[in-house]
């Protein structure tokens, strides 16, 4: 599922991207977040691709329905949570967008809740334009 709107984060907080050229998922570089279900702490690896929810779980079981802590990477600081998801109530972690703009995910595993959020709406244009291979837009 390598075509539709590929989107690349950073952390919100120290500002380093959470993209990692392993493993592919997709056929793409993924997103990496530290993550923790229970008492056991691995990585959680998202596809880039939005609206895919293909995952891998590393060092950390794949629980469906667990609510998962997500951390960056690289600063250890929990992503900020923006309000309960309004499908299952678990919390919806913000993470920046490269273009400008959030993505807003739920945090409980399988929840298929999440939405891009601009501010300014050039960020939005730019995004759909660096992607159209049309020239198009």
């Amino acid at each position: 599922m390598a075509h539709g709107l590929h989107i690349q984060v950073k952390c919100p907080h120290c500002g380093k991207s959470l993209m990692t050229p392993e493993p592919k998922i997709d056929q793409l570089d993924s997103i990496q977040f530290l993550s923790k279900i229970g008492n056991r702490i691995g990585h959680l690896y998202l596809s880039q691709v939005y609206g895919s929810y293909e995952k891998i779980f590393e060092n950390i079981e794949d629980l469906p329905d667990a609510v998962v802590e997500c951390s960056c990477p690289h600063c250890y600081r929990p992503f900020p949570v923006h309000h309960a998801c309004g499908s299952c109530s678990a919390a919806v972690i913000g993470l920046d967008l490269k273009v400008g703009g959030i993505i807003k995910v739920c945090t409980r595993n399988g929840c298929a809740h999440h939405s891009l959020e601009f501010e300014d709406s050039q960020d939005a244009l730019n995004l759909f334009r660096s992607q159209d291979p049309s020239g198009l837009l």
